[in-house]
């Protein structure tokens, strides 16, 4: 009897274990917990955060789970999406070019908490993260995109989740399947998309999250969901979500993000610094011309944003900002920049093209190229795949060095290496010293300006 995609995917998440990651999978997921984490911490302080764990307080009450270096009390579900809102406000957590969107805020919380009360090891914690990857990831990058389609990474994270905690608690392949369909038949559809302002709630992933553990607790007590939902031909490229299953590993193939801005802005941004730091000090900057995919016409692209959504959603703003303030202004963005009138009157400088040798590229690569004006004279610099990209990687002392940039607000240096060498322990089996670093280390505040 042939099985529809889902059972497909139920059949491979359960039949998996730790000694069917190959080292190099190992590598790179231990990676990207590592990366997640390091934009929680930098998030936890802002204002979205903050919100995020007070409507989540009101919404699900009090309970035994933190809010991770931020807040304890709170019930699982308030703790869970308010972990998920910190490592997703910044914009600065990883994601995967072909699916056009983010993993890792949704996914990596999830593991841990469902591993925390579970009694995990850390073995079980790298295996279900993988898993959870590979799940979210096939789908979301097997979609038949359109001009009208939502790029909201919530749309499709909940799939991973499902797999991921499913998988952490044992459950049978037909129950898994049922807990699949249901976390993306119940997924937030984050309408309006495009040509609207910048909004806190980004890619709803904080909501696809908890929707999802609740597909799980459905799915456990023999709720079932519509499991042929993924064999749509219309909808996806049905044959490419199971293509290489078990060989290739999607998680190997995300992009890490040096800045905390939309993806979109990190070419505009390697650019920019890669042609101040060849034009040196000099006259004042007259104009920069962005060229760029045209899938950059959907960001709101404000000229003076009023929020930090709104910053990391702008293009002229993330260029004039990296022009006159460096990479530095992005670990992390902080509120101040927005006020910043040089270069708010820069931004008003830069024009945006979209030139037809950039038109369907987007989700495969995220170009751009910028000359910049100035004294009479033009500087050009071309960036195909930006820094971060899975072909132009930040290696593993990299990330090390963007947790404790978006982490020194929230934790001492010391803390963060004992973070840092808490990860380490994974491979060893180990999860308790991880779960140690991850407690309300101080209440988070506002971040600072």
């Amino acid at each position: 009897m042939m099985q529809f995609i889902s059972q497909q995917l139920a059949e491979f998440v359960c039949s998996a274990s730790y000694r069917n990651l190959s080292a190099a999978v190992v590598e790179t997921t231990e990676r990207a917990i590592l990366d997640t984490l390091a934009a929680l911490l930098g998030g936890v302080g802002t204002e979205n955060a903050r919100l995020s764990r007070a409507a989540a307080r009101t919404c699900f009450g009090p309970g035994p789970a933190n809010a991770w270096f931020a807040e304890a009390g709170l019930h699982p579900m308030a703790a869970l999406f308010a972990n998920c809102a910190a490592a997703s406000s910044l914009d600065v957590d990883d994601g995967h070019c072909l699916a056009a969107g983010h993993p890792g805020a949704a996914i990596v919380p999830a593991v841990l908490m469902e591993a925390a009360r579970l009694g995990s090891t850390g073995h079980e914690v790298l295996t279900a993260t993988a898993l959870g990857y590979d799940v979210a990831l096939r789908i979301a990058a097997a979609r038949r995109f359109s001009d009208t389609m939502s790029f909201a990474s919530g749309q499709w994270t909940g799939f991973g989740v499902a797999a991921a905690t499913g998988w952490l608690r044992g459950m049978k392949a037909d129950q898994l399947a049922h807990a699949i369909a249901i976390a993306g038949a119940e997924a937030p559809q984050n309408l309006p998309q495009g040509d609207c302002q910048a909004s806190s709630v980004k890619g709803s992933s904080p909501w696809s999250t908890v929707t999802a553990m609740f597909a799980v607790e459905r799915a456990g007590v023999g709720m079932t969901g519509s499991v042929d939902m993924l064999d749509r031909a219309h909808a996806y490229d049905v044959v490419a979500i199971t293509a290489g299953l078990g060989s290739r590993w999607l998680i190997a193939e995300t992009y890490l993000k040096p800045y905390a801005a939309c993806r979109y802005t990190h070419p505009v941004i390697d650019a920019v610094l890669a042609l101040v730091k060849e034009r040196g000090l000099g006259a004042p900057i007259e104009r920069l011309v962005v060229e760029i995919f045209p899938e950059a016409r959907k960001l709101p692209n404000e000229i003076a944003p009023k929020s930090l959504e709104g910053g990391q959603f702008s293009v002229p703003f993330a260029a004039a900002l990296a022009a006159l303030r460096g990479a530095e202004a992005f670990r992390p963005l902080r509120p101040a920049s927005l006020c910043d009138a040089d270069v708010v009157a820069l931004a008003a400088k830069v024009e945006i093209d979209y030139p037809d040798e950039f038109a369907g590229i987007f989700p495969q690569a995220t170009p751009a190229r910028v000359t910049m004006v100035a004294d009479g004279r033009e500087w050009s610099a071309n960036v195909p795949r930006p820094l971060g990209d899975a072909s132009n990687p930040m290696d593993r002392s990299a990330v090390e060095e963007k947790l404790h940039d978006l982490g020194r607000d929230t934790l001492s240096p010391a803390k963060l290496e004992q973070l840092i060498g808490s990860l380490a322990l994974l491979k060893q089996g180990e999860l308790t010293p991880l779960l140690a670093c991850l407690a309300v280390d101080r209440i988070a505040s506002a971040q600072p300006n």
